[in-house]
């Protein structure tokens, strides 16, 4: 099986990640996406930046597939401006019709309610954490799709930070069979908040040597505080990993990590 994890920084450089995720929808059978915007209005664009309609782009290019979508704010766009139409800002999965998923659920990591007026730097935003769960024969796979906070925008431990990690962490160890967990973590690499999923997982952007996930696009790329981490892809010993990579792709100011394993 195939997996993909991208935060598609909410679909700024449109043509390219649709370009992207066109080439890889024959082979892919998941897709994790954060920082996906969905909208009922027929606004297609917000102020030039955002793609407000993204998750229907999506659909329209991945019609094959369930979707998951989890929103966790309404009403506000990037800048935590208000907005005067339906826009909702979230993560998504989206699965491959011909996996039979038995379990989906939505947690809410930071608190239990979204959909508050955000505080500057989304201090104050509900982290998301998706997961579903399917069988390939007879054994068991549970997938996470995660998008850590991020404020402070230096990625480094905080009170908020390990509490998230713990409870990520409480919530894969009541789930069934093999784990795998991806996404945004907005985390460095060398914090404890990393440590807490290693004990008992193997982190693929250490073990495959990972040089960077966040692309040349970022805004900060080969400036002194541009940090090179914030996305990892998490598994337990019971997957069998073929392959593991990060491309350096300029279709987001993230990379996307493809994952391909077998039962």
């Amino acid at each position: 099986m195939k997996l993909i994890s991208l935060n598609t920084w909410g679909g700024k450089n449109f043509d390219p990640l649709i370009k992207f995720v066109k080439k890889h929808k024959e082979n892919t059978d998941i897709f994790c996406f954060q920082e996906i915007y969905d909208t009922k209005s027929e606004i297609k664009q917000h102020k030039n930046l955002a793609r407000a309609n993204l998750l229907y782009e999506l659909k329209i290019i991945l019609p094959k597939y369930k979707v998951f979508y989890f929103p966790i704010m309404q009403g506000y766009d990037e800048k935590t401006n208000p907005v005067n139409y339906d826009l909702r800002f979230g993560s998504a999965i989206f699965s491959r019709q011909a996996i039979r998923v038995t379990l989906h659920k939505n947690y809410f990591i930071y608190k239990d309610k979204g959909f508050e007026k955000p505080a500057k730097g989304f201090s104050n935003l509900s982290t998301p954490l998706q997961k579903i769960e399917f069988n390939i024969g007879d054994k068991t796979f549970s997938i996470f799709n995660f998008h850590g906070t991020s404020y402070p925008a230096a990625k480094k431990d905080t009170r908020k930070r390990l509490k998230q990690s713990k409870r990520v962490k409480m919530i894969m160890d009541k789930s069934k069979g093999a784990k795998i967990l991806v996404g945004d973590f907005n985390l460095s690499k060398h914090t404890k908040s990393i440590r807490m999923f290693e004990g008992e997982m193997k982190n693929l952007i250490k073990e495959f040597k990972i040089k960077r996930t966040r692309s040349r696009l970022s805004p900060f790329f080969n400036k002194s505080n541009f940090q090179k981490f914030a996305d990892y892809t998490f598994v337990t010993s019971d997957v069998k990993v073929k392959s593991f990579e990060v491309p350096d792709v300029k279709i987001s100011d993230h990379l996307p990590m493809i994952l391909e394993f077998t039962n």
